[in-house]
């Protein structure tokens, strides 16, 4: 024992410069895919991912000059946006954003882009994420699932069990509209599905971003509408303005990069300040489990 030691010291040295004489093996390019990728919030994350030497597929509409062109408010776009994602990185994917969403008083077409247009993507991606041993999965959700007054949750519900007609009828009473209620359900989504085997236990880490009120063309379209502009307008401040595109691009590339990997299922509200000054102490709350009912959520039968 005592002889063998300074052996396998003298055998460790030569070892250990020769591996500091070979140059270190150059970090293999990440690829992205971002959809709502030639506009508004998703260009702002496509250049700055681009910036730092990530190779991004974008998805938008066609003629909008993406890599990969598909309307996700069907169930055909969908599948052309993972096919052709799928194809460009040779089914292996170190990040994906689900950024692409709309606010229209067309209940189905909303559901059809911010809910399943995120859902069904990001399921088809899964895979190609997997593959890559270690990834991201980041999805644009909005603070209107948090502050919007009235929306109710059996919408969301009916949405995330598929009964999208239901979904429409209940998004009526709520005063966010079909908006709130497709960010809601897509928030539920995050939550249930992030630290499943299915996600978490393959390496992904699922993460939503809820935005306030940003500088893009559907917050223009929404400022000239004669409801939601007043609204938006007299809407609190506590930064004193509202953010531009670039604000926000930051989180979501730290969201996929491994610094972030034990962020798992999490919701990150940058809004400002604007839920949290509405919200004050509603969050968080403790847990209303009882002990004998934790115990059985930890030791019972799965």
């Amino acid at each position: 024992m005592t002889q063998s030691t300074p052996r396998s010291r003298k055998a460790a040295k030569p070892a250990a410069r020769a591996a500091k004489a070979r140059p270190a093996a150059a970090e293999t390019p990440r690829t992205i895919a971002v959809s709502g990728s030639q506009s508004g919030l998703g260009l702002a994350i496509r250049q700055r991912l681009q910036a730092h030497g990530v190779s991004v597929i974008g998805i938008d509409l066609p003629g909008k000059g993406a890599e990969v062109e598909a309307d996700l408010s069907t169930p055909e776009g969908r599948a052309k946006a993972v096919e052709g994602v799928t194809e460009r990185c040779a089914g292996v994917l170190q990040g994906a954003v689900a950024n692409a969403g709309i606010d229209s008083s067309d209940a189905a077409l909303t559901f059809q882009v911010n809910y399943h247009g995120v859902v069904d993507v990001l399921e088809g991606l899964r895979p190609a994420l997997a593959a890559a041993g270690r990834a991201s999965a980041v999805v644009t959700a909005s603070h209107a699932a948090l502050i919007s007054p009235g929306v109710r949750e059996s919408a969301a519900a009916a949405l995330l069990a598929g009964h999208d007609r239901r979904a429409a009828l209940y998004a009526g009473a709520s005063a966010g509209g079909p908006y709130a209620v497709s960010k809601l359900a897509v928030a539920r989504w995050i939550r249930s599905h992030a630290a499943t085997s299915d996600w978490a236990g393959q390496g992904i880490s699922l993460n939503g971003v809820c935005p306030g009120a940003i500088r893009t063309p559907l917050l223009e379209k929404d400022l000239a509408d004669k409801v939601k502009g007043p609204i938006i307008r007299a809407m609190p401040k506590p930064l004193g303005e509202i953010a531009e595109t670039g604000d926000l691009a930051g989180i979501f590339e730290f969201l996929l990069s491994p610094d972030s990997r034990y962020i798992v299922g999490q919701l990150i509200v940058c809004d400002g300040g604007v839920e949290s000054m509405w919200r004050e102490q509603d969050w968080p709350r403790p847990w209303d489990i009882s002990l004998p009912r934790f115990l059985f959520k930890l030791f019972g039968p799965r």
